[in-house]
């Protein structure tokens, strides 16, 4: 059995699964829901919490603990992932993009193998000014020790709106379809000696759309990255809605980026979330898995666990799921998704 212990270790894990890439893409459509647990609320002081609008969520060294970034109040929390209760103080640096009334409105968070982290906001607002202060993506570290905490000396941010405008013209979007993006997905792909950032568009949402960038060699902090289409895919038309993508993990052992969809109706009520397992090398096609919580819609993802053994390969995703706890009292919750692929 194999657990991901720790970044290094992982790291380790997605070299060694390039060898494989090809042939994990080929049968990425053997895995099958295993099991899904009943959502759990982020507990404060053993009680519901109602604040916190989780925006994405990142598993943190052998996966006992996650972190999870709020979208409304732009803090970073730490959870403990078995008992969901939320440990310590809410998370800031001074050296992040000023929280304002429109921004930075995060949308993603990931990690990569050498234990940096990743957040961007949405990247979305009726102005330029909007867009630009929701355009942040930011890279940190957490401090050595069993207190979390930002090195803030770790932090560096970069504006991607005109990144994101200059990709999107690429891809002859008229005006209204780039004015109307919204980012809302972020995944880290590694392999190769290479590492890409990934950034998940929610709108616009004719297609599920990705967008990359390499960061192999980071820019310089303020400087432009040249992001390219990694994927579009048409994932259906549900009556009387779309679907939307909501969040994404790129997951080397299966040979591809998983990406969640939400279902929203044209009443803006979400009706169900699918999953999918986008192969290394497609642009236009999507496998599809599974669809869950059909009351709410999902927020964040994050792998938990890889464990293989003689029956097969299992993994184990984290997902969140916001229900508007600011506007209806309903806490932010996660719970584990277990896909699991036969040995052959």
């Amino acid at each position: 059995m194999r657990i991901l212990p720790s970044r290094p270790t992982r790291a380790l894990a997605l070299v060694l699964g390039i060898a494989g890439l090809f042939a994990a893409a080929a049968h990425a459509h053997h895995y099958r829901l295993e099991s899904a647990t009943t959502p759990m609320p982020f507990l404060r002081e053993n009680r519901p919490d109602t604040a916190i609008v989780p925006a994405g969520i990142s598993t943190i060294g052998d996966g006992q603990r996650a972190m999870v970034a709020d979208a409304r109040g732009g803090s970073l929390h730490i959870v403990d992932v078995a008992t969901s209760a939320i440990v310590g103080r809410p998370m800031l640096s001074p050296k992040f993009p000023e929280a304002t009334g429109t921004g930075p409105d995060w949308a993603g968070l990931a990690a990569d193998s050498k234990g940096n982290f990743y957040l961007v906001g949405s990247n979305s607002g009726r102005t330029d000014e909007e867009r630009a202060a929701r355009g942040w993506l930011v890279r940190f570290r957490l401090k050595e020790g069993e207190a979390p905490a930002i090195d803030d000396a770790s932090v560096a941010c970069w504006d991607l709106s005109r990144s994101i405008d200059e990709a999107l013209k690429a891809l002859k979007l008229d005006a209204a379809a780039i004015e109307g993006r919204r980012v809302e997905g972020l995944a880290i792909r590694e392999g190769g000696g290479r590492r890409e950032l990934v950034l998940g568009l929610r709108r616009p949402s004719d297609k599920i759309r990705a967008l990359a960038a390499d960061i192999t060699t980071p820019p310089s902090p303020g400087a432009a990255m040249a992001f390219r289409s990694l994927f579009g895919f048409d994932a259906g038309h549900p009556e009387g809605g779309v679907e939307q993508l909501v969040a994404m993990e790129h997951v080397a052992e299966m040979g591809g980026t998983v990406v969640l969809t939400s279902a929203i109706g044209d009443d803006g009520v979400s009706r169900g979330n699918t999953i999918w397992l986008v192969p290394n090398g497609e642009r236009r096609r999507a496998n599809r898995y599974a669809t869950l919580e059909p009351s709410s819609t999902a927020g964040g993802l994050s792998v938990l666990s890889i464990r293989q053994g003689g029956l097969g390969t299992t993994i184990q995703l984290l997902v969140t799921y916001d229900r508007n706890p600011g506007e209806t009292a309903a806490p932010g919750r996660f719970q584990k998704v277990t896909l699991f692929h036969p040995r052959n």
